[in-house]
């Protein structure tokens, strides 16, 4: 994800249509969690009369927020990756079955939370944008776009590869692989997949993350990944109990596979 080098979490106001995620206390809906389809933006909004604190509300939830910033997550997928993680006793959680709704806008999602409370139109420039779609002059401030790159196992090996289909409802969304000879592992997104794939890639990419902060060692990773809980598997897509490992000589015909040639 491109970033502005000083910007340190996703931006809070966007122009542009957004996906969101119901938040659930006690099986009442307390809030929604909400991602940009495109652009840098993510935030949350509390339902008011829900009898939570709107103050740890938004704390809880932007911290969660920073942390899949901090992975390098599109803010779908940063949204997408707190499905099914353990409820919170004040802010609530979402849901194992929870599904992506979309709104137009911001606006939009937050009126269906909250009839009564307009949320406004926020600041001139937002998305990178003035009003009326004009970019705005990065002269003024918002200096050049680079990429922040997470620590994770290294995602090229000109060695042999070992994977794993990733599937959902029989259909293959992307491989999870590991090198033979060296440290390298990652997942690659099925063409055919389309949005679906794209979503589970980052989910995946983030599991990575989580293994190599554990300092699992790559020969022992695709059990190690097999071997946990599946966690919304209408995102993550699975890893079937019968599918046995298997083999390409090298990591370009895995690609290869992967945008189906």
């Amino acid at each position: 994800m491109s970033r502005d080098q000083s910007q340190e979490r996703y931006d809070v106001w966007t122009r542009r249509q957004v996906a969101y995620l119901p938040i659930m206390l006690d099986g009442n809906l307390v809030g929604y969690l909400w991602g940009g389809q495109t652009g840098s933006a993510a935030g949350s909004f509390a339902r008011a009369g829900s009898g939570i604190s709107p103050v740890k509300f938004s704390i809880f939830w932007s911290g969660k927020l920073e942390e899949t910033y901090q992975l390098g997550l599109k803010p779908v997928e940063a949204i997408s990756y707190w499905i099914g993680k353990p409820e919170d006793s004040l802010c609530g959680g979402i849901p194992a079955d929870a599904v992506l709704g979309e709104a137009r806008t911001i606006q939009e999602l937050a009126l269906r939370l909250n009839p009564n409370s307009p949320l406004g139109e926020g600041p001139w420039v937002q998305d990178g944008e003035y009003p009326s779609g004009a970019p705005a002059d990065r002269s003024e401030g918002w200096g050049p776009l680079v990429s922040v790159p997470t620590p994770t196992y290294p995602d090229e090996t000109a060695s042999p590869v070992t994977y794993l289909p990733i599937t959902c409802d029989g259909e293959v969304r992307g491989y999870l692989w590991v090198s033979t000879t060296d440290n390298a592992a990652g997942y690659l997104q099925r063409t055919a997949a389309g949005r679906d794939g794209m979503i589970a890639s980052g989910l995946w990419r983030s599991r990575l993350v989580d293994a190599y902060e554990a300092q699992v060692p790559t020969p022992d990773l695709l059990g190690h990944i097999r071997a946990q809980p599946e966690s919304s598997p209408k995102l993550f897509g699975i890893i079937a109990d019968t599918t046995a490992e298997q083999h390409a000589a090298s990591l370009a015909d895995l690609r290869q596979l992967a945008e189906g040639h």
